[in-house]
């Protein structure tokens, strides 16, 4: 399951920067994973880590397009990834059949990494949010 509290920080819909909380407190870091920041950045939005990195090892939070792959099926899906309200767990929200689907199952993740790629988004897609009535 998550090991680690990392998020990223969003003015709207821009990437400021990301945040991940250490036994000395929060570090704030630039949009280049390396570049340190000084202060706290301007930001109105955070969305967490999910726990997992896609086939090319990049962080996957929350509100991110991905396409994914369903056991040996050829053919990769849309989803989104949101977290479910009630159970308080992340999932992936299919585009087309809109089933959601949890990452975890009594800490083992349903879905492999080399089967999941970011392509982008959720806030960089008003058009899917208004759809999927998220905000």
């Amino acid at each position: 399951m998550i090991t680690e509290n990392k998020y990223r920080l969003r003015l709207n819909a821009r990437i400021i920067g990301y945040a991940e909380e250490t036994q000395d407190g929060l570090l704030f870091k630039g949009r280049e994973p390396l570049w340190w920041m000084r202060g706290k950045p301007n930001y109105n939005q955070i969305d967490k880590f999910v726990g997992i990195q896609d086939k090319f090892h990049r962080d996957i939070y929350e509100k991110d397009l991905v396409n994914y792959r369903i056991n040996a099926q050829d053919q990769m899906r849309k989803g989104v990834i949101l977290t479910n309200e009630a159970t308080d767990q992340f999932g992936i929200l299919d585009l087309e059949s809109q089933h959601f689907t949890d990452l975890f199952v009594s800490g083992i993740c349903l879905f492999q990494s080399e089967k999941m790629e970011i392509y982008s988004h959720l806030f960089n897609h008003p058009e899917l949010e208004a759809l999927l009535d998220i905000d």
